[in-house]
């Protein structure tokens, strides 16, 4: 029990002590967030239109003051997105790096010997060091999503679930990490690229799809497409499923068990991926 313990928390305290840094800049971009919704309106600056024709406040033409003062709330809303993106990218690419090449690098350097020499099995082995990593990543997402929680909660921050959105960055960091792991267990190197890859892809299919609903489709082709769309949430980065799931924290919202489910799915097959993984690596642990 205390060498599993050992190996769990010095796994853990390695991935603090390897992406301090990048989770510095991620909470860096998270407190800018709450300062600037707590100096600004929010809910004001949504309202601004870049394109179109600026209206006065009597309806006629702006004046010059008008114009100026519409010009500077533009800018304070793109700079607004600018730190909400950077803050929402920086998040899910801390989430995707943390386990690193865990696995696949120290199978190729040949380090993973030292490892497959102790009694314990690598799988075994391998599982607390990923352990650790994902408590790691825990506290460091929630840190993060406490900081947005406070951004989205503030005055001016315009959203009331601030709560949600915070379980929505765990939940969402937490499955990219055991994804990042399960890559790096089947011997992939450069795993957070590849992780990133499949959720950037996912979000543009599930766009698509969703697109696809709103517009229609043609008869002939309509149960093709549903089977398609039936078998897609299974496959593809359930951002939108994890939306549905913290839904339920608003006030009066129903649960969505469905939702709950189908994230728990996707973080079991990715950690039964990464068994599998292990378990050939396991029979040898060097590429030949």
């Amino acid at each position: 029990m205390n060498g599993t313990m050992n190996i769990i928390k010095t796994s853990m305290l390695n991935a603090l002590r390897r992406r301090w840094k990048l989770a510095l800049v991620v909470f860096l971009f998270g407190v800018g967030l709450v300062i600037f919704t707590h100096a600004y309106d929010m809910t004001a600056l949504e309202d601004v239109r870049i394109s179109g024709t600026p209206v006065g406040a009597d309806g006629g033409e702006p004046t010059p003051e008008e114009v100026e003062a519409m010009a500077r709330r533009a800018g304070m809303f793109v700079l607004f997105a600018l730190l909400a993106a950077a803050f929402a990218f920086g998040t899910i690419l801390f989430a995707f790096l943390m386990p690193g090449g865990m696995v696949a690098n120290e199978q190729r350097s040949g380090a993973i010997m030292l490892w497959a020499q102790h009694p314990m099995p690598l799988r075994s082995f391998y599982l607390r060091r990923y352990a650790g990593v994902q408590i790691a990543t825990v506290a460091a997402l929630a840190i993060f999503g406490l900081t947005g929680a406070v951004a989205a909660l503030s005055p001016g921050g315009g959203s009331p679930t601030g709560v949600g959105g915070a379980v929505n960055l765990c939940l969402t960091g937490v499955l990219a990490c055991a994804i990042s792991f399960a890559i790096t267990a089947l011997g992939v190197r450069r795993a957070a690229l590849f992780g990133m890859l499949y959720f950037v892809l996912s979000g543009t299919v599930e766009g698509v799809q969703v697109t696809s609903s709103e517009m229609g489709r043609n008869p002939e082709t309509w149960s093709a497409g549903e089977a398609v769309g039936g078998v897609l949430p299974f496959l593809i980065f359930p951002s939108r499923v994890i939306d549905d799931l913290v839904a339920g924290f608003g006030a009066g919202a129903a649960w969505d068990w469905g939702a709950t489910g189908l994230v728990l799915y996707h973080f079991a097959l990715w950690t039964g991926i990464a068994w599998l993984g292990l378990l050939r690596i396991e029979k040898r642990p060097l590429k030949l």
